[in-house]
């Protein structure tokens, strides 16, 4: 099917125009809003952003099932179907570069956005912001809440703390595992993602422990070099390994010993319990299987 843009360069705001002339004309498509940074204040959108959707109908499967519909709303160079989280999600690569992520979400047919978004597992995504699009229950809606302002975080417990230490130290020793067979794939693998997504984590504690519970740490590293302890970003590079046997130990040692900083302030501070009984037990058992493998 043609795009509806044909004579000119598709831009955003052509983008959600589209959208909302090919949504009042469906039924089963009752709202949809702007998160992200096209809706934030804080951090706004720049040149590289992209356009993300929740679209609320009241059959999802439907628009997940066909990609028609995508094309009515500009050239598409790419659509990709993403069922991995609990809503199906349209990634979409439009002409231009143009990136748009259209979330389907499951509405009744009656339920405006107003009384969708409060409680529910899309509130976060919209808590620092959100536009609008469409509301056809509500048509003169302009809910904004709490514009810029991050989601509450709860507080980690010392259990959730132990946990993740017991969690890294586990994924260290696969990292061991995995450089002694010659595995290096999956042994970059684990120390450059699984453990850094640990680390992350981490980071994000060990900064409100430094700088107070109210302190902003985004999610999943985003602005990282803004809101994590200057001593952890001049660590970090040194935490990565290449794609080489020694310097996956060397990355491993450097990863385990930032996280083990930040968790040991992390404890003082908060007043927990670092085991470091198992951090021995499990550094000296890497320790010989490096010894044994003659790597230094």
């Amino acid at each position: 099917m043609a795009s509806v843009m044909t004579e000119s360069v598709l831009t955003y705001r052509q983008l959600e125009s589209n959208f909302v002339d090919w949504a009042k004309g469906q039924p089963g498509v009752r709202s949809a809003i702007v998160v992200g940074s096209r809706a934030r204040q804080d951090h706004p959108a720049d040149e590289w952003s992209d356009l993300d959707l929740i679209v609320f109908c009241t059959e999802p499967a439907a628009y997940a099932a066909r990609s028609d519909w995508l094309h009515r709303l500009g050239e598409v160079w790419i659509a990709v179907l993403d069922q991995a989280g609990r809503d199906p999600e349209w990634l979409v690569m439009y002409a231009s570069g143009l990136k748009a992520d259209f979330l389907l979400a499951a509405a009744d047919h009656s339920a405006s956005i107003q009384e969708l978004l409060p409680g529910s597992r899309y509130e976060a995504a919209a808590w620092r912001g959100l536009r609008v699009l469409l509301d056809k229950n509500a048509p003169h809606t302009s809910l904004s809440p709490s514009a810029g302002s991050p989601a509450p975080v709860a507080h980690p417990t010392q259990a959730d703390f132990t946990t993740l230490i017991d969690v890294v130290l586990f994924d260290a020793t696969r990292v061991a595992k995995f450089v002694r067979r010659g595995d290096l794939w999956r042994a970059k693998r684990t120390c450059d993602h699984d453990l850094k997504r640990r680390l992350v984590t981490l980071i994000e504690w060990h900064a409100r422990a430094v700088y107070g519970p109210q302190h902003d740490t985004w999610y999943d590293g985003r602005f990282l070099a803004e809101w994590a302890d200057p001593r952890v970003l001049e660590a970090l590079p040194g935490t990565f390994a290449k794609y080489d046997r020694d310097d996956l130990w060397r990355g491993l040692y450097a990863t385990l010993d930032l996280f083990r900083r930040l968790a040991l302030e992390i404890a003082e501070r908060w007043g927990y319990v670092y085991p470091a009984t198992a951090d021995d037990r499990i550094t000296e058992w890497i320790r010989s299987v490096q010894r044994a493998a003659g790597a230094g």
